[in-house]
């Protein structure tokens, strides 16, 4: 009975440590295909239990999480197994710093970088705000902007009562370069603070206005003077010896783009050969195309001289 007992004793014994020499051959095999490693993620950090009413600054897109666990699990896993984030239970306004936790689904975290946050909090407020439009760039030379029509033409902005005490305008941007007609555009409108700096922490509702932008004709006026000219001869023996022309400088209106190369007017040709002693004549002035002035006509004082008394005399 003895030796039977013992017999079973030692196949129990053998069976035991085949399956003892099986499970190490298993661990050894799965470590050697399959071993731990350590990782490096750039992870979200989120906030949690954030005070209802309160807004938070500086706290960090994103944090460093060193992970440890299979090479399987690591190289198959999607980032969101990771999460990071920051308690704020029961913080009240003013600066804090809190510790970054993680949280990793299929391994162990090893390091959090950086370790803790330094944060500030404020009472979240919100206050409504005229938009203007703000001109960039110039309208094509011979026209101006006559007026926006913003869409809307208030706003309401919403951020840290702190930063909404530093708000000085909202404004939309308006490129006009070059334009000469209406036009509409959909712009983002942008808060500046006090400073002259970009508000880019506060939330402005809504994220789009329309601008209606009209345009209108500029005129501008200059004094030009006028030019004679004459067309045929005077009759035989008579010589032209002065020709005034009153007034020799006439006030004209027009496109910049016309009026700003305008450097004198020519008038209507006078025709000589129907002169035969001192006149005075009217002549037209010859316009440019859409330059205009109160004054159609000069007058042109000529004076002949009869060279054949001239002679005689001498």
């Amino acid at each position: 009975m003895n030796g039977k007992s013992s017999d079973n004793r030692d196949k129990w014994f053998a069976r035991f440590m085949c399956v003892f020499i099986a499970c190490c051959l298993w661990v050894y095999v799965m470590s050697e295909q399959d071993p731990i490693v350590e990782k490096e993620y750039a992870v979200p950090l989120a906030q949690r239990n954030l005070t209802e009413g309160m807004i938070i600054f500086n706290l960090p897109e994103k944090v460093s999480v060193r992970v440890r666990g299979t090479r399987t699990a690591l190289a198959n896993m999607p980032q969101s197994d990771i999460f990071a984030f920051v308690n704020l239970n029961k913080l009240s306004v003013g600066t804090h710093t809190v510790m970054v936790n993680a949280r990793f689904a299929r391994g162990d975290v090893i390091q959090v970088t950086p370790p803790a946050a330094n944060l500030f909090i404020d009472v979240k407020k919100d206050k409504i705000v005229q938009v203007n439009a703000e001109i960039i760039g110039s309208p094509n030379k011979d026209f101006a902007i006559e007026g926006h029509m913003l869409t809307p033409s208030e706003v309401k902005v919403t951020g840290a009562a702190t930063r909404l005490e530093a708000l000085d305008k909202v404004f939309v941007p308006v490129d006009v370069s070059s334009r000469s007609e209406a036009f509409t555009v959909t712009q983002k409108p942008l808060a500046v603070a006090k400073d002259g700096m970009d508000m880019q922490d506060v939330v402005i509702d809504p994220a789009e206005i329309i601008v209606r932008t009209k345009m209108k004709t500029r005129i501008q006026t200059a004094t030009v003077p006028v030019k004679a000219s004459y067309t045929g001869s005077l009759p035989e023996n008579r010589k032209l010896t002065s020709a005034t022309v009153n007034p020799f400088k006439v006030t004209v209106s027009g496109p910049p783009s016309v009026i700003d190369g305008l450097k004198e007017l020519e008038l209507e040709p006078v025709n000589l050969e129907a002169i035969t002693k001192d006149a005075v004549v009217q002549a037209r002035i010859v316009f440019p195309d859409r330059v205009s002035s109160d004054r159609k006509t000069v007058e042109i004082a000529i004076t002949v001289e009869n060279t054949e008394t001239k002679e005689t005399e001498e």
